[in-house]
């Protein structure tokens, strides 16, 4: 006899997060709500073998999914095609949810049937300066979701979304060319075939922020952006209102790339290189702090690497 499908799939894919998976499973066992199946999907792990140790208590609970590494794309894309539920939830494995994470969002959609994918509010948790502070304090949502509001960033959706299966497949699931940002081009995807995304502010879930993720690598998330948004460019149906906002972010994240390479290059003591990023950056920015950066870097790059290399004992910590 086949199964009844569960309300809700949720999907966690697993690339070195051993060490945070069981917090993760732990979570999904305190939910409130119960209509659910978990898909671990294991993308590729170099520790597979401690991760499946780690899992041995869960196996009862859990479909287990072991891929070649495809990315955080290939992993989800994997889960969603496997999910049994016609609602999908999506949870990072180094993430944690509230007991009444699941509760809070079926009902939601179960309130606005015409709403396709909702998004929580969360709070930071881990490896840095954030550490206890809310998500929308520091990146909010205003207004109604759309793709002007997505390129702009006025709405920054949290990936720990949950939503309607159907709506992941109409647009062709997760773009698994992209190894980060990722997320931002479905949103912006969905959006521009007519899906509705709304949010709310209750705080449902802790984001881990930690050394070694794409999330806290601050080359990677410029170059991300610019790569959603040259993809973006390339479909012949945006209106020229989109096609003109898409240009004037991509300057934008073109500008945060100069920015960071800037400090990285003052921070290891390239002051030319230095000079030459922060004024391409500042062409945009037009921020007096750079400028006076720049005029150091000209007239005593010493003393500027110093006071850097004093207060910042690693690169990390000066870029974060």
């Amino acid at each position: 006899m086949t199964s009844v499908p569960p309300l809700v799939s949720v999907i966690v894919p697993c690339y070195r997060v051993t060490a945070f998976i069981v917090e993760a499973l732990e979570a999904l066992r305190a939910q409130s709500f119960r209509d659910f199946e978990t898909i671990v999907v294991n993308d590729g792990c170099p520790d597979t073998e401690a991760l499946e140790q780690v899992l041995v208590p869960y196996r009862s609970e859990i479909t287990y999914i072991k891929q070649e590494n495809r990315g955080l794309s290939g992993a989800r894309n994997t889960g969603l095609e496997a999910a049994r539920g016609p609602l999908v939830a999506l949870l990072d494995g180094d993430d944690v949810w509230n007991p009444n994470y699941l509760e809070v969002q079926v009902a939601y959609l179960r309130e606005h049937p015409e709403v396709d994918v909702v998004y929580p509010n969360a709070v930071f948790i881990g490896e840095t300066t954030w550490n206890g502070r809310i998500f929308r304090d520091m990146f909010p949502s205003r207004g109604d979701v759309t793709v002007h509001s997505l390129l702009s960033r006025e709405c920054i959706v949290n990936v720990s979304v949950t939503g309607r299966r159907g709506t992941f497949l109409k647009v062709g699931l997760f773009d698994i060319e992209l190894r980060s940002g990722e997320d931002w081009d479905i949103w912006l995807r969905m959006a521009k075939a007519g899906s509705r995304l709304a949010y709310h502010d209750h705080v449902l879930y802790q984001y881990r922020v930690r050394k070694g993720a794409l999330s806290s690598d601050k080359l990677n998330l410029p170059r991300a952006g610019m790569a959603v948004l040259n993809k973006f460019l390339r479909r012949l149906d945006l209106d020229d209102e989109e096609r003109r906002l898409t240009l004037r972010v991509l300057r934008d994240y073109q500008s945060q790339l100069s920015f960071v390479q800037g400090r990285i290059a003052a921070y290891r003591g390239n002051s030319r290189e230095a000079i030459s990023h922060l004024s391409q950056a500042n062409e945009v920015m037009r921020s007096w702090r750079v400028g006076a950066a720049i005029l150091m870097l000209r007239v005593a790059p010493w003393l500027l690497y110093h006071v850097i290399h004093r207060r910042y004992p690693t690169e990390y910590e000066f870029l974060h």
